[in-house]
Parts: structure tokens; C-alpha cells; sequence
């Protein structure tokens, strides 16, 4: 499914009301602070659309940057995560365990993909990236390391000689070598569509924020 369908087919579904958020972390001037996404709460819609800003508990808004870990992980019911331009990263194991998951959009903000982000994600058909095919190739994605096996001291020196030199399987992303990756996605075309939902998120009393200590 190339990206025009696919926002076709999703661009209507609401954010969740039940998502809850916390502060990203904790500095100088809190009200100005980013926020990250903590829980789906009680969600239940098989597509997740994740906003790219929020209200904190100072009434600002403020954009979403973080996922907590395992946010997500585990959810067998989802089937579409929606991720706005706005997030900077995802930890690892962040959809470990989404089985059903078919298709998801990648900010080209992230740089790294960890270890087993996408473990079991074994339906993942289309990964949606914002960015080129340029930028997707240098995002460090765990896919392997190297192991090195040392001899002893080169003569005269401090210095280990090397025996063998080898790359071995990391597993836990494998979904993503799968799928088919789309580049040059406009994913701010969601931001468009949730504008008035942000605007108007205190009167309706969406998305939960943590109380801050």
C-alpha cells in the first residue's frame, strides 16, 4: 500500500483520549518542557495515532518528543501506529511483541533503532519514513555485531593482536528488513488534520497528565 492510500484509509481516526503523558524530563522552566507518551491508557482502536503536541499541567503547549519503553509492547490488537514528526527517538523494545501490526510511520528524526524494537513484529508490512532512502541507510538499526576474538600482545607493545574478526545476527528487528520501506512521506499532513484537536484537548479533557512531583 503506497503512503497516498494509506493516509487516505486512516488520515480520519482520532487521536485517543485515553493517552497519557509526563513530562520528558525534569529541568529549568518546566512549563516550556517537552512531553513524552507513557500510556496508551485505555485504548482500543486497532490505529494509533500519537499527537505531536500536547498540554502540560502549565495549560502550554509543548511537543511530544519521547515514548516511554513498552508503551506499546505486548498490544496484539494494534494493527497501525501513526508517529508524528516530533519524535525523537524510540526505546528499545518499543513494539516488541506487536504481532499484528501492519504499518507504521518513522519520523526521520530517528537516528537509531535499538535492540528489539521490532521483536515478533512478524505482520509488519509497510514501514511509512519521512525521510529519503539516503537517510533511512544511515540510521544505526541493531541488526548485528561484531565480535572480536584477541590473541596475545603484539611484541614491544600494549597492544592485543586480533585472531578473528566476525558479524553476528542481533535478533529483534528482523520485521523491518521485511517490509517495505516508503521514503519521502509527508507525515506533517497529520499534524494538519490534528490541529483542532490539540486546540481544542482542554476543553474536552483529552489525553491524562501525570501529576509532576
Amino acid at each position: 500500500m503506497n503512503y497516498h492510500v494509506f493516509y487516505e484509509t486512516v488520515k480520519n481516526v482520532e487521536i485517543p483520549k485515553t493517552l497519557v503523558l509526563d513530562t520528558a524530563y525534569f529541568w529549568f522552566h518546566r512549563e516550556h518542557l517537552p512531553l513524552k507518551l507513557v500510556s496508551l491508557g485505555a485504548a482500543s482502536n486497532p490505529v494509533v495515532k500519537v499527537p505531536s503536541t500536547g498540554l502540560n499541567s502549565y495549560v502550554n503547549i509543548v511537543p511530544i518528543r519521547y515514548i516511554s519503553k513498552k508503551v506499546f509492547a505486548g498490544n496484539r490488537l494494534i494493527t497501525d501506529i501513526i508517529l508524528p514528526p516530533s519524535i525523537l527517538e524510540c526505546p528499545e523494545e518499543a513494539f516488541s511483541g506487536c504481532t499484528n501490526l501492519k504499518n507504521i510511520t518513522i519520523p526521520k528524526t530517528i537516528k537509531r533503532i535499538l535492540t528489539k524494537t521490532f521483536d515478533g513484529c512478524t505482520n509488519l508490512e509497510n514501514v511509512y519514513y519521512e525521510g529519503s532512502r539516503e537517510e533511512w541507510e544511515s540510521i544505526d538499526i541493531e541488526y548485528e555485531r561484531v565480535e572480536i576474538d584477541f590473541g596475545g600482545n603484539l611484541p614491544g607493545t600494549p597492544v592485543r593482536s586480533v585472531i578473528d574478526e566476525r558479524r553476528v545476527p542481533i535478533p529483534g528487528n528482523e520485521a523491518l528488513r521485511k517490509a517495505t520501506v516508503h521514503f519521502n512521506c509527508d507525515l506533517k499532513l497529520f499534524e494538519d488534520e490534528d490541529t483542532d484537536d490539540i486546540n481544542n484537548q482542554n476543553k474536552t479533557g483529552m489525553y491524562e497528565i501525570c501529576q509532576e512531583g
